[in-house]
């Protein structure tokens, strides 16, 4: 019989959630070194989560797909026999997948009804809940200040190894800026003209200018091109090791806080997030020695000349 405990680590993302978990995850492998440690996430996220050295092995599922059969998903993992489950995600649909286990169900930490080490939802930081949830399994402390944020040194080292990584590779010379436009989200809105004064501001002072985001952020990407083509446009072109490669060579970074600009702020650039509200900072605030968040309730009332005193004051800019 083997004595080596095996742990499945939930946690689907999204991108910044994911690289949140990465605290929770250093901390089991410090506590159990020889432990087998699996986490199951989305697909898309499996190439960056393969590079990180906590995990032994990664599967994946879409639970967001219409046809996924959690009965199926449930099955697979029991077949795994692991001796706990602790799920980051704590959302509706782990707990629905919980449910699949039946009667007897594995030692299940989250927030499902019927889990062993149960974490009532809270309005907490993820590095912060999930301390918790690992307090409640009995997971011994890391000696390592992980309310800091995850350590991503990892993602830093393929820097130098490929020309891809470098800033040339995207036309970035001398001292540059990344600005990231975030996923849209109608709660937490910095008004186009805002993004488009601070990135004329930017070019002003004499820095080059590269934008950050998703697929979703085109509409929004669009009219900054237009204005100012001198800008060059990072927007769903920029994989996790670029992102983090151009940060740790970047003057700063600003932005709407999501697991982009997470990646952007992996190295020692200053980093500044925008938020909506006093809750969104204390639950999305990127956890890094060289991060400051920036609230303005709402998100409109922030100027971009606000934003441009705090990057000058920062050093960021």
């Amino acid at each position: 019989m083997s004595l080596v405990q095996k742990t499945l680590l939930v946690c689907f993302g999204p991108l910044g959630r994911l690289l949140n978990s990465f605290c929770a995850a250093a901390r089991l492998r410090e506590a159990s070194p020889d432990g087998h440690l699996v986490l199951l996430t989305s697909p898309a996220l499996v190439g960056l989560a393969a590079k990180s050295p906590w995990f032994d092995n990664i599967i994946s599922a879409d639970l967001s797909a219409s046809d996924i059969n959690l009965s199926h998903l449930a099955k697979a993992i029991k077949q795994n026999k692991f001796d706990r489950i602790i799920d980051l995600e704590r959302s509706d649909a782990t707990a629905t997948m919980f449910a699949a286990f039946g009667l007897f169900p594995p030692k299940f930490a989250g927030h499902a009804p019927r889990a062993k080490w149960r974490l009532p939802p809270q309005a907490a930081h993820p590095i912060d809940a999930d301390n918790q949830l690992l307090d409640l399994v009995g997971i011994a402390p890391s000696a390592a200040d992980l309310s800091q944020g995850p350590k991503l040194d990892w993602l830093l080292r393929q820097i130098g190894k490929t020309p891809s990584l470098e800033p040339a590779y995207f036309g970035l010379e001398g001292s540059y800026v990344l600005l990231n436009l975030g996923n849209p989200n109608p709660e937490q809105v910095w008004p186009a003209l805002a993004f488009q004064t601070l990135a004329g501001n930017i070019l002003d002072s004499g820095h080059m200018l590269a934008i950050t985001g998703g697929i979703d952020t085109r509409d929004l990407a669009r009219p900054l091109i237009r204005k100012y083509p001198q800008i060059r446009d990072l927007c769903a072109r920029a994989d996790p090791f670029q992102l983090a490669a151009l940060g740790a060579k970047a003057k700063g970074v600003v932005g709407m806080a999501d697991g982009m600009l997470h990646l952007c702020a992996a190295g020692s650039a200053r980093c500044i997030s925008l938020h909506g509200s006093k809750a969104s900072a204390n639950i999305q605030a990127i956890r890094t020695p060289n991060a400051v968040t920036l609230i303005a309730e709402p998100l409109e009332e922030l100027s971009a000349a606000d934003v441009l005193k705090a990057m000058k004051m920062f050093g960021a800019l």
